[in-house]
């Protein structure tokens, strides 16, 4: 019976990663620890600007390789905004494990994968994300990215 629920839970995650878009994304500035491969954001149909709704679930996925090994992997959302990044609130310095695989391995391909409900108090507009995984004794040693989404109600 575990191992039907196991594969019926695969056979959804696939299809989930399936019907999400890949997102248009670029490296962040700071940092040369890693490759990302690819970005998929759910639901987006336009790859350039994804459009999120407020109080409706949306999920991220990404492909990365990083440069270095860590037991300790944090992970968070930023608003990557001319002034300084600002923290997404549910997901600031939260434990990485929690949504890939650990402890990470230097120079093999890992996904993590993250989904939430949009808050309703959220503002409507255009913003860049930026995505960080670091180690957490080491800063210096993260995977970083920034793709452009658009909120709305």
């Amino acid at each position: 019976m575990s191992t039907n629920i196991f594969l019926i839970f695969a056979v959804l995650s696939t299809v989930s990663v399936a019907l999400a878009k890949v997102a248009n994304f670029k490296k962040c500035d700071e940092g040369d620890m890693c490759d990302v491969s690819q970005v998929r954001i759910e639901p987006c149909s336009n790859p350039k600007k994804c459009l999120l709704k407020k109080g409706a679930t949306s999920a991220i996925s990404f492909d990365y390789t990083p440069k270095f090994s860590s037991d300790k992997v944090l992970t968070g959302l930023f608003w990557a905004s001319d002034a300084g990044d600002v923290p997404f609130p549910d997901l600031e310095k939260a434990n990485a494990c929690e949504f890939t695989t650990c402890p990470l391995e230097a120079e093999k391909q890992n996904r993590l994968d993250y989904s939430l409900v949009l808050g309703k108090k959220l503002p409507n507009g255009i913003f860049e994300i930026k995505w960080k995984i670091w180690n957490e004794d080491n800063t210096t040693e993260n995977c970083c990215f920034v793709a452009k989404i658009e909120l709305r109600k």
